[in-house]
């Protein structure tokens, strides 16, 4: 082989030097020429062409800077690119013509139960449930066969085991070495598909409904109005066979919106032989309420006179229930489809948006620590955390309407807990505004989530005192025990708004107040997400929508009354436990404490978040080895340079999740203990946290005293074993 260009020659040779080179002898050249040229021209023409060149020089300067805001643009929708992709409420799957992952964005690894990571170069086939594999081998083929986009309906399964239906829309495309692979859209449709199993079933009632349906002829004779029945039209108007009232009086059976609907069609079919169809409502005999549909055309003679109208009557009350009762589950499968979105949407924020709330809140905890003695300062990091605060606030309200938020149930009194509540909106509440406080004896132990339970009063609490503004009067809130029968249940129907509440004991927990009161149409709204009837700016439209979903997330029930000027009153259900030997209070507080020089082995790809944490833990007394890559704080770990005490990571991280650092730092020193920090914690999570021996898994909401009493826990329970 030949040696190049440049081989074995000094740093003289370089390509670059030499372009440079022979750049600035073709300048000198030019401008040897440029000057001669100058010298043999008139100086106003030399004027003009040094003007010219100027000129010129600008341009070429406005040109590159077009050129560099125009690479930053691409550069920020490049970004936005990648947010959205991310982010996005469906699944992005990347295959090779074998089958194997090339890519996959946050969601579609969020499905499937696996990091994103650990995805690429599996075999998506691997996640696809038994009985749905063959077809999935046979559509992959063909897809590659025929190049056609496709889409279809397939089962899949989770890492952890749990499948699910997914709709999935597939495309081929060439990348840019030339080779062809397919990309997958993965939507989750497994809860619209069971409220389609719903349809179908309320659909096939309605048919066996019609099927088995009465249907009664009926005729009036002209000109003497005399009425005739057939014996099933007697017995679907629950009179005896054969009798057969005046027409006057059957069609007096009609309740008045009805009247005026049946009166003029057959007045129009007797004068003019007007045929009619409608649909009506009538009372038997036995003043049952029926829902029916009446036929009726003319009969005429040889001469074209009307001598009677023939007709027929239809029994559709269950039609007409089960027809309600489809719009009913519509209604149930457009808010599931709103649910998803926003759930969807709030689970992909958690994590970016608690990582910003972490950073600002934490740093402004060192700041007052620093400012302590200007009080100026101070007055405006308490603002700024009061704002952190209320941001935090607002993501966890939103994650508990769609369910999302983790929730840690025990075994309680409730009285405790309101009663902390209380107190808070007494502190809260400004001008006339009084709260009466309660609680019976009697009042039965739950098993609920004290902090979710608390929030549910205070925004019960707030919008009561909104409701009040203006108006002298008091919130009265109560605690009693409660044991509710069939009758009482069934009764409250119309009003639980599709929370469960079955006959037996709970605990009720009531919030009325004296304000302006609700008429029907705001309650029948109340509960969804967004609505609100305050002025821009003073609500967000999710405090009832985070009271609704905390309640079903407890499988208890609201029933709300109120009527416009007379008030609210809000009652809410939690189903009583058995009495336990150990019910533990409403709030523990763990104890606190300092460092003593322990050393700790930090992880996070947030730079913000990962150096606001060291400072804290440093000022903790602790010392501190931070890492933004995970493979670079193995490595510290595997050297063996430093005894680690513990080591705190972060759980969503490119490259490698918590979870695996936990288990890579276990295969190294078993007896190191693993605190994973996540801003969306799952019960799924909790199960693959203990598995891969994590000590502690917190959410990234804590509070710094929470922070600081967990690692103070573990490091004296890995000291005690």
């Amino acid at each position: 082989m030949k040696p190049g260009p440049t081989a074995g020659r000094g740093a003289v040779d370089d390509p670059v030097e030499l372009l440079r080179k022979r750049a600035e002898k073709i300048a000198l050249e030019r401008e040897g020429r440029v000057l001669q040229d100058l010298s043999t021209l008139p100086p106003a023409a030399a004027q003009r062409l040094l003007h010219d060149l100027q000129v010129h020089q600008i341009e070429l300067e406005l040109q590159n800077e077009e050129l560099r805001q125009a690479q930053d643009a691409l550069e920020a929708s490049r970004a936005r690119y990648f947010d959205l992709y991310n982010l996005a409420p469906v699944g992005y799957f990347t295959l090779d013509e074998g089958g194997f992952i090339l890519e996959a964005n946050l969601t579609g690894a969020t499905m499937l139960g696996v990091a994103r990571g650990a995805l690429v170069k599996q075999a998506l086939s691997r996640f696809v449930v038994a009985e749905d594999a063959g077809a999935y081998y046979l559509q992959h083929r063909q897809l590659f066969r025929t190049g056609a986009p496709a889409a279809f309906e397939l089962r899949l399964s989770k890492a952890g085991g749990a499948s699910f239906t997914a709709w999935i829309e597939t495309t081929i495309v060439v990348d840019a070495d030339g080779n062809r692979i397919c990309r997958k859209v993965v939507s989750d449709i497994s809860e619209r598909k069971l409220i389609q199993e719903k349809l179908r079933q309320s659909q096939d009632l309605l048919q066996a409904a019609g099927k088995m349906a009465l249907v009664a002829g009926w005729s009036i004779k002209l000109p003497g109005h005399e009425l005739f029945w057939s014996d099933e039209l007697c017995a679907i108007l629950d009179f005896p066979k054969g009798v057969v009232p005046p027409l006057a009086e059957a069609l007096a059976l009609y309740p008045p919106e009805s009247h005026q609907i049946i009166a003029p069609a057959l007045k129009a079919c007797m004068d003019d032989g007007i045929p009619f169809d409608c649909e009506l409502e009538i009372f038997t005999a036995r003043r049952r309420r029926l829902n029916i549909r009446a036929i009726g055309q003319a009969v005429r003679d040889e001469a074209g006179r009307i001598t009677s109208i023939e007709g027929a009557f239809q029994d559709i009350t269950e039609r007409k229930m089960a027809e309600q009762a489809r719009a009913s589950i519509e209604a149930q499968l457009r808010e599931s489809q709103k649910m998803e979105a926003i759930g969807t949407l709030a689970g992909g924020i958690a994590h970016d948006f608690n990582n910003i709330l972490g950073a600002i809140l934490g740093n402004v905890e060192l700041a007052r620590q620093d400012a302590a003695a200007n009080w100026q300062a101070l007055v405006s990091l308490d603002e700024i955390q009061k704002a952190g605060h209320r941001a935090r606030d607002l993501v966890q309200q939103i994650l508990a309407f769609s369910r999302r938020q983790p929730t840690s149930r025990r075994t309680i009194l409730l009285a405790p807990v309101v009663e902390e509540s209380v107190r808070l909106l007494r502190a809260a509440l400004q001008g006339s505004v009084r709260i009466n406080y309660r609680c019976a004896d009697d009042t039965p132990s739950v098993m609920v989530d004290p902090t979710q339970v608390q929030q549910v009063l205070l925004n019960l609490g707030a919008n009561a005192a909104q409701a009040m503004a203006g108006r002298v009067g008091s919130i009265d809130i109560g605690v009693e025990g409660i044991n509710l029968d069939a009758t009482a249940t069934a009764t409250a129907t119309a009003t639980r708004h599709e929370l469960n509440l079955r006959p037996g004991q709970y605990a009720r927990i009531v919030v009325s107040d004296a304000g302006h009161g609700m008429d029907e149409a705001t309650q029948r709204r109340i509960f969804e997400p967004f609505f609100t009837t305050k002025p821009v700016g003073k609500g967000t439209g999710l405090g009832l929508s985070v009271v609704h979903g905390i309640m079903q997330a407890h499988n208890g029930a609201i029933i709300v009354h109120s009527k416009p000027g007379q008030g609210s009153r809000f009652e809410l259900y939690f189903p009583r436990v058995g009495e336990t030997a150990g019910i533990f209070p409403a709030t523990a507080v763990a104890a606190g404490g300092e460092g003593r020089g322990q050393y700790i082995l930090y992880i996070d790809d947030d730079e913000a978040q990962l150096y606001m944490n060291k400072r804290m833990l440093e000022r903790w007394g602790y010392r501190v080895s931070a890492h933004l890559e995970q493979r670079e704080a193995l490595g510290a770990l595997h050297a063996g340079n430093i005894r680690f005490d513990l080591v705190v990571t972060d759980f969503n991280m490119p490259g490698m999740s918590g979870l695996e650092v936990a288990r890579a730092v276990r295969a190294v020193q078993a007896d190191l203990p693993v605190i994973v920090v996540s801003g969306y914690i799952t019960e799924a999570l909790r199960a693959e946290a203990a598995a891969a021996g994590v000590s502690e898994l917190i959410s990234k909401t804590h509070l710094m005293e929470e922070f600081r009493d967990t690692l103070q826990r573990v490091m004296l329970k890995s000291s005690h074993s």
